[in-house]
């Protein structure tokens, strides 16, 4: 919504624009007209950017996400804002992710999808 994300060939992630919630991953709450490289991420292979968060899959297969947190769309079980990424819990082996306003989704190498974030449309797709 008011940051981007650009995931470089050598692995490493810069964001840029607004950083209110930390959604530049850079430590900070301070808003960037250029790129700013993301605190302790090395190895991305894929990075997804919501309206105030963003996700990265690491080489391990672990995910990283960081910025805004009200509905718990970082994935680590707190709805505490982040200003560098953190661990997505109980989450491994991920191939590829996609990240909505205030949610985000994971498919596995297995083919299994794992959403955690707000739900009040029924997005992530668990019946509820």
């Amino acid at each position: 919504a008011q940051h981007t994300c650009a995931l470089t060939s050598a692995g490493q992630v810069f964001c840029w624009g607004q950083n209110g919630q930390g959604q530049l991953g850079n430590g900070t709450t301070t808003f960037s007209f250029g790129p700013v490289l993301v605190d302790g991420l090395v190895g991305v292979t894929a990075i997804a950017a919501g309206a105030t968060h963003t996700c990265a899959v690491i080489s391990s297969g672990n995910v990283r996400c960081w910025g805004g947190n009200a509905n718990g769309q970082l994935g680590d079980g707190s709805t505490v804002a982040r200003l560098a990424p953190v661990a997505v819990t109980g989450l491994n082996a991920v191939a590829a992710l996609a990240a909505g306003d205030a949610f985000t989704c994971a498919r596995t190498t297995s083919g299994t999808l794992r959403c955690w974030g707000l739900n009040q449309n029924g997005q992530l797709g668990d019946g509820t």
